[in-house]
């Protein structure tokens, strides 16, 4: 650490409160509510925020101010940080904790831009407790120990971040609308093809087709990470848009007894039948390998009738559509954890040409452009994780002392680059 610098615990230069607990209501029934949902890409949209009933005595207690920092305590969006600035008449929810800079010496928006860092977010995870929703408390915030420079020099590196952030803020939005932008189009050219359909083309139930045989209840004592011979799929194996997802770290392994008739081949048809993750639901995969991976009973493997010409890359694209996918969201029941069934699958209506001959050659022209379209995703996805490790970069010279007058400049040559 860099000499003048001093090491200080949030809890000594801040009060850290939790939220305010009350019902959320769209009518304007008194003060703004502020909750996680509402912060989304650093930015809050305050007209859109909900309102809430309280007292005189708890707004006074629970208000927000110019430059009081919210973090989320609990849930997916654990550790995610919202710098106020001049609210309206407003409060937190009880998921949120405020963090309100007491010390002269210390400037908020010093402290919010440490809270981008990769050893604030390290600390966050090391500290998360609980099973079902990772949790940081206001214990734990309070203890977190923070490098911070005089005054003046918390200034400059704030300045000198906004500077640089702007810009590689700008390049991600840039990338995240042409990422965005590649999806709709393939989308909508996916979408008109299955639409207006071909000369010819029938409309089956899909019951009227195959059978969706669902998968196996695997023994959860028998799951493990370390690598072995079999991997269980479960919906958190396929991608929104279809297709196999490598989990990475988080590859489940199975070294249980296993029934031979849910191990899968290569070409197996899937569906993911619950909705363990926002949009998987309905989503579809073409097993890639033979002898490896196990069927979970989350999924429906698609068996085609006899005598039925069924391409599985002309229905992988079907399945994919606009149209089915709302099919399968409207077929599906629960509360907490949304899941359809084969039965109601099967009532589903589906579009094709007769024989697989002209089934493949749709196939083929909707793979082309498919492969072309991953293609440019793989390219802005690795413009966007290059720009967060550039901002990750320059996050750590600040906190380290390190950060130069020219860092903006330095900045606009890279994403230049």
């Amino acid at each position: 650490m860099m000499k003048e610098w001093r090491k200080l615990q949030l809890g000594d230069i801040a009060v850290i409160s939790y939220g305010y607990t009350a019902k959320a209501s769209v009518e304007n029934i008194g003060l703004k509510f502020l909750r996680i949902t509402d912060i989304q890409n650093d930015m809050v949209d305050w007209s859109s925020v909900p309102y809430c009933q309280i007292t005189e005595d708890d707004f006074n207690r629970y208000k927000l101010i110019d430059q009081d920092i919210v973090f989320a305590r609990t849930g997916a969006t654990t550790g995610k940080s919202y710098l106020v600035c001049d609210p309206p008449k407003a409060v937190a929810a009880s998921y949120l904790i405020r963090l309100r800079v007491q010390d002269t010496t210390v400037s908020a928006k010093f402290i919010s831009k440490y809270f981008q860092t990769k050893e604030y977010w390290d600390n966050v995870s090391s500290g998360i407790s609980g099973s079902a929703q990772g949790g940081f408390n206001a214990s734990k915030l309070s203890a977190l120990a923070i490098p911070i420079p005089p005054l003046p020099e918390q200034k400059r590196i704030v300045a000198i971040l906004d500077e640089a952030f702007e810009g590689i803020d700008r390049a991600i939005a840039n990338a995240e609308k042409n990422l965005a932008n590649s999806r709709e189009l393939f989308e909508s050219y996916l979408n008109a093809i299955f639409t207006q359909k071909g000369e010819g083309w029938v409309e089956k139930k899909l019951e009227d087709i195959c059978s969706i045989k669902h998968g196996f209840a695997f023994k959860g004592e028998f799951f493990t990470a370390e690598k072995s011979d079999y991997i269980l799929l479960t919906p958190g194996s396929f991608y929104e848009s279809g297709g196999y997802r490598d989990q990475g770290e988080k590859t489940k392994y199975y070294i249980g007894d296993i029934p031979e008739s849910f191990i899968l081949k290569k070409g197996d048809f899937l569906f993911a039948m619950t909705e363990q993750a926002v949009g998987l639901l309905g989503s579809s995969l073409i097993v890639p390998e033979s002898d490896k991976f196990l069927h979970n009973q989350r999924l429906g493997l698609v068996q085609v009738t006899e005598g039925f010409e069924w391409h599985n890359d002309f229905f992988f694209h079907q399945f994919n559509t606009r149209t089915f996918r709302e099919a399968v969201q409207s077929s599906a029941s629960g509360v907490k954890v949304r899941h359809t069934s084969p039965n109601k699958l099967g009532a589903i209506s589906v579009y094709s040409p007769p024989t697989i001959a002209k089934q493949k050659v749709v196939a083929d022209t909707l793979n082309e452009l498919h492969a072309e379209t991953q293609r440019l995703e793989t390219i802005y996805r690795q413009k966007i994780a290059a720009l967060n490790e550039l901002k990750q970069s320059i996050l750590q010279k600040a906190f380290t002392g390190e950060l130069t007058a020219d860092t903006p400049k330095v900045v606009k040559e890279e994403i230049a680059a």
